[in-house]
């Protein structure tokens, strides 16, 4: 009787151990969990975004502005969403004056979108899925969106032509927009003019993506 006590007892402080054990696991793994938890909260990425430029549209040679946008209003801004993103944009717009005298009239945007290491993926992942979403947008938009070669990593653009703005003024009004994914960067130039042609206002988007890639 008294052996069979000793071995309940021998295995009721075994089951103690055991129990306490597991208590003490559960406890650290639950630490470990809600420590990652935290992190992931408070981490954005382990690496940061490059500092977007400060000013854009002084990328652009003064006398090519003055031409592709006579008379030009220039606005810039940065806009540093978070340490993984960095954004810039350039606005050059002709002011009232162009109408005159059967005037030429430009407008010229340019933004730029750099990426840096997110939870979601690095900034070479988060620079393509934001420029596959944009060209998906775009074609999905009732746009028909070609290929522009030998510009970035790859790149894209859509052209369209619209009536002259003004009833005084001849010729048509051409819209070129732009997209281009180069490292961690995505790069946009739309770019209107009036009078113009497509083809015209394509090529001044590219040339004015070419010298901003080459500044940056």
């Amino acid at each position: 009787m008294g052996s069979q006590e000793q071995d309940e007892s021998d295995r009721l402080r075994r089951i103690s151990r055991w129990a306490g054990r597991g208590g003490i696991a559960a406890g650290l793994a639950g630490a470990a969990f809600f420590g990652w938890v935290m992190a992931g909260a408070f981490l954005s990425g382990t690496g940061a975004a490059d500092a977007a430029p400060r000013d854009l549209c002084s990328l652009i040679p003064t006398e090519d502005a003055s031409r592709i946008v006579p008379l030009a209003r220039t606005t810039h801004r940065t806009l540093p969403r978070s340490d993984v993103r960095n954004e810039a944009e350039c606005e050059m717009t002709s002011s009232d004056a162009w109408t005159k005298d059967g005037g030429r009239y430009g407008r010229l945007r340019i933004g730029l979108d750099r990426h840096g290491t997110s939870r979601h993926g690095d900034g070479w992942e988060e620079a393509r899925e934001t420029y596959n979403w944009s060209e998906e947008y775009d074609s999905g938009d009732g746009g028909t969106p070609r290929d522009v070669p030998g510009l970035g990593e790859k790149a894209y653009a859509e052209t369209r032509s619209e009536s002259a703005s003004s009833p005084g003024q001849s010729g048509v009004r051409a819209v070129a927009q732009l997209t281009v994914l180069l490292g961690k960067d995505v790069l946009t130039v739309d770019y209107t003019a009036e009078p113009s042609s497509p083809e015209r206002a394509h090529e001044v988007a590219v040339a004015v993506a070419r010298t901003v890639l080459g500044e940056l």
